[in-house]
């Protein structure tokens, strides 16, 4: 077995063909490791621009990569067939996050007509499994690959940021650094039919009461004064990626009522929060808090 960990650089443009923004491939770079997680070879391809020949400012200025640079490069085809060649049987496909995956796939459907990447049989998120392996993991909030290098004491030097082959290699030195089988083999993913389903899902946030997702009892609340549920005043809206609503008490107190429905592949994750507006009004109003209270 061995793992390739890959890297891409693409120009963002509007095509009339993909029927609108449109992430052409320009370069791909990618780094091949075995079994025991040492180096045994490096792939590097530039691609030829079709959708549009002019690089926008952000990658150039990103990259550095200049448009002129790009004339002699391969088609997105033999880039490919050479990208596949290079990895050969029996290889996991890493990248840093998913994003470079969906835009893999995004061109893989454009240039050749396909639903899935053709070389994929087995994937692995090298930045999931990556940030489990640190101690330092914020819960969830995904790390950048310079921040993990930073972490780990690995150096970029030499090595040009934003260009595929050299982000290849960082990304391969931080996985070397960190990788154990066991641990690892559980971010293992077969390129199934699952897999693109849970690839392509695009989560959502419900923005609207009516929305079935929307159960009873996710806007049910009490209150935490008296105990006594509360009704909302007015209609549930959709605010700052929230149902809201404010809910008065008869003991006096008015609350905000706060809920978020998110709808992920593997189900709905629902978020929800009471804000006390009564306190946060006495608060205001407090000789001892207000902004024309002197100051010692």
């Amino acid at each position: 077995m061995t793992f390739v960990l890959m890297d891409l650089e693409w120009n963002g443009s509007y095509s009339k063909a993909a029927h609108g923004y449109f992430n052409e491939i320009i370069e791909i770079g990618a780094t091949k490791l075995d079994d025991q997680c040492r180096r045994i070879g490096s792939f590097h391809a530039l691609i030829r621009p079709v959708v549009s020949r002019k690089l926008t400012n952000i990658v150039t200025n990103l990259t550095g990569i200049e448009a002129e640079e790009l004339q002699e490069g391969d088609t997105f085809e033999g880039a490919v067939r050479a990208l596949q060649a290079f990895m050969g049987e029996d290889a996991i496909l890493l990248t840093w996050s998913t994003t470079d995956l969906l835009v893999l796939l995004e061109n893989c459907r454009f240039f050749l007509k396909k639903e899935t990447i053709p070389f994929l049989e087995l994937y692995a998120d090298a930045q999931a499994y990556c940030q489990a392996r640190m101690s330092n993991d914020k819960r969830g909030r995904q790390i950048s690959l310079t921040a993990a290098c930073q972490l780990l004491g690995i150096s970029e030097e030499g090595l040009e940021a934003h260009r595929a082959q050299d982000d290849s290699e960082l990304t391969a030195r931080v996985f070397a650094r960190l990788f154990e089988p066991d641990s690892f083999e559980v971010f293992i993913r077969p390129a199934d039919k699952a897999f693109y389903e849970q690839l392509t899902f695009k989560t959502h946030i419900v923005s609207h009461v009516s929305n079935p997702l929307v159960k009873p009892e996710y806007l049910e609340f009490t209150c935490p004064a008296c105990g006594r549920p509360l009704k909302p005043s007015e209609r549930w809206r959709f605010n700052s990626r929230m149902l809201c609503a404010e809910m008065p008490c008869e003991c006096g107190r008015t609350y905000l009522g706060r809920v978020q429905i998110k709808v992920q592949y593997n189900g709905v994750n629902v978020r929800r929060r009471l804000v006390d507006k009564s306190a946060k009004a006495e608060e205001e109003t407090s000789p001892d808090g207000g902004d024309d209270a002197p100051k010692a």
